[in-house]
């Protein structure tokens, strides 16, 4: 899972808001013990919280929604075990609820340390019904 975006503080009160680009690429399981490579794409938007009581370390949480573009068995409408036609349909767009939970510890003025806990819940797709990430990286504000 890869993931891009752009953050916002909202005021001085800790509030944030957040748009973020993601990449998934993995696997789901389907009947008789059959997994079927699973992709989607799509745009989360988030509003959130940062406790800054403790600076230099920060506490992120967030919760938002998001749309995707899925794609399940690489696009094709059969199983690849029995080759029988998959009841429903294996491209589509979905939407679902998303929450984080983050650290940041902030290095230098401008630019922080960060790990990353994200939890996706799918509200549509009835191939995946929730996944999770871990992700580490750097901030870097540009405002």
């Amino acid at each position: 899972m890869a993931k891009v975006g752009y953050m916002r503080v909202i005021g001085d009160k800790g509030f944030l808001g957040k748009a973020e680009a993601f990449y998934q690429d993995y696997k789901v399981n389907y009947i008789d013990g059959q997994v079927l490579p699973y992709k989607r794409y799509g745009l989360n938007v988030n509003a959130g919280y940062s406790y800054e009581g403790l600076y230099p370390v920060l506490i992120n949480g967030w919760l938002g929604a998001y749309g995707a573009y899925e794609t399940a068995n690489d696009g094709n409408q059969k199983d690849p075990k029995y080759n029988a036609e998959i009841p429903t349909n294996v491209k589509g767009f979905v939407y679902g609820i998303s929450g984080s939970g983050e650290v940041e510890v902030v290095l230098v003025r401008k630019l922080s340390l960060l790990v990353n806990y994200t939890q996706y819940y799918d509200l549509k797709s009835k191939f995946s019904k929730s996944n999770y990430a871990f992700f580490g990286g750097l901030r870097y504000y540009i405002n």
